[in-house]
């Protein structure tokens, strides 16, 4: 996946979570949007569905499956779609 990507990811206990791929501008936690620069983007960066990946976080190492890349439109501040 890259730049722009949507992804759902699972941890080991099956806790799914989906979070897209934005510029450092664009950060927006309670929507998921995450800078390209974090560290689970970076986890995430070049891997494919059914993929897993480890990201490391300050608090420890956590493996996540990439269940589904999609790309699409991601809505704005304002509600008008980016893209």
């Amino acid at each position: 996946m890259f730049f722009g990507a949507t992804v759902t990811v699972a941890s080991a206990r099956g806790e799914e979570r989906t979070i897209s791929i934005v510029g450092v501008d664009e950060i927006d936690t309670a929507r998921g949007y995450v800078s390209w620069v974090s560290p689970i983007a970076r986890a995430l960066l070049k891997a494919r569905e059914g993929d897993t990946v480890v990201l490391r976080t300050p608090v420890g190492v956590e493996e996540l499956d990439v269940v589904a890349v999609r790309y699409e439109a991601l809505a704005t501040a304002e509600g008008t779609g980016a893209g």
